[in-house]
């Protein structure tokens, strides 16, 4: 999604089509946020195609037809295949946080946002042991601002 609205941006004269297998963007945020990134999206003439997926077996070098899980055909120069990657966080095994990682590497954390046992390192996002959507459900950003500043004592 990052990549076709900057492409939108930078090349407002190509034409610009996102295949998502979800229902609606930013699934793991909320309906709201997904809302507004597709409304924006579509401001910048971005095609997009929810609940399907582009087939790329058998693809071979220099195709411009794809086919999307529905049957539905695209024509396109090139495609980008853009899909979650694996947390990046090897690097916290070997700091102070090294005993605070689950089995999947993401940071244990308590409902504020607290790596566990400890009371003024925080950790919010994809990198910790809770979805970002509790965390929404939990706080606006304004909030979570708040209680991390009352509660890192100076």
């Amino acid at each position: 999604m990052e990549l076709a609205g900057e492409i939108a941006v930078d090349f407002p004269d190509k034409k610009v089509i996102l295949v998502h297998k979800g229902s609606r963007l930013l699934e793991f945020i909320g309906a709201k946020a997904g809302n507004k990134a597709l409304k924006w999206l579509k401001s910048k003439n971005v095609v997009v195609k929810l609940d399907q997926r582009v087939n790329l077996n058998g693809f071979t070098e220099g195709q411009k037809i794809y086919r999307t899980s529905i049957g539905e055909t695209i024509e396109a120069d090139c495609h980008f295949l853009c899909v979650g990657k694996p947390l990046s966080t090897a690097w916290l095994e070997e700091t102070v946080l090294k005993n605070d990682l689950d089995s999947q590497g993401r940071i244990k954390v308590d409902e504020k946002l607290r790596v566990n046992g400890r009371s003024n390192i925080f950790a919010i996002g994809d990198i910790t042991n809770i979805p970002v959507s509790a965390i929404n459900n939990s706080f606006s950003l304004s909030q979570l601002y708040s209680f991390i500043h009352k509660s890192i004592s100076y």
